[in-house]
């Protein structure tokens, strides 16, 4: 563990790494079945990384937590983007209900990066917005361009601007909530983690 509370940086640069490449995979290949694998994959290899008990006992309360985060993290992510599908900000070719499936599994994943890879960003709003305000635009800009399963409405700057706004506020709302007792790393990192 490292000495400001947060799991050890080995350990982060893993998750972030795993969700680089699961994103890659999502947008190179969305209609591969292997997503849905390559993501239980990656929760399992989280809970092992992040949440087991030193103690050796049973199910840690990091393990619900952590599950618990992902629930609201990823419904609230599937929530944002099935209206923006809506409101044809987003226009895609495949017929889906409420976001393709590949993309609700991006969103799993980003949870798990997000509680894990990015824990340095409950610590300052200011940079989770503004991490929000670029990464997030940024991200669907490149998957757009390399993958084309998803395009942005016209004109672009506007697009941008606009999932830059949300993703700002997506980003400042869930560091907020991460900070929270219930949710906070720091709350069970000490008791939970060894080295």
């Amino acid at each position: 563990m490292s000495s400001s509370g947060n799991p050890p940086l080995w350990r982060m640069l893993i998750s972030g790494c795993l969700f680089e490449g699961i994103w890659l995979l999502c947008v190179m290949a969305p209609s591969s079945t292997l997503i849905v694998l390559f993501t239980a994959a990656n929760l399992l290899c989280h809970l092992w990384l992040f949440c087991r008990s030193s103690a050796g006992g049973g199910v840690s309360h990091s393990v619900l937590r952590t599950l618990l985060w992902l629930i609201l993290v990823s419904t609230l992510g599937v929530a944002m983007d099935s209206l923006l599908f809506q409101y044809g900000l987003f226009q895609t070719t495949d017929a889906f209900s409420i976001i393709p499936l590949w993309l609700a599994m991006l969103w799993v994943n980003f949870a798990l990066a997000l509680r894990f890879a990015f824990v340095f960003l409950q610590k300052n709003l200011w940079l989770a917005a503004l991490f929000g305000l670029t990464g997030g635009p940024l991200s669907y800009f490149i998957g757009a361009e390399i993958g084309g399963r998803v395009t942005l409405a016209e004109p672009l700057w506007l697009s941008l601007g606009l999932l830059g706004f949300l993703w700002a506020a997506f980003l400042v709302l869930m560091a907020y909530w991460a900070r929270s007792r219930f949710f906070r790393i720091q709350h069970f990192v000490n008791r939970d983690l060894g080295n």
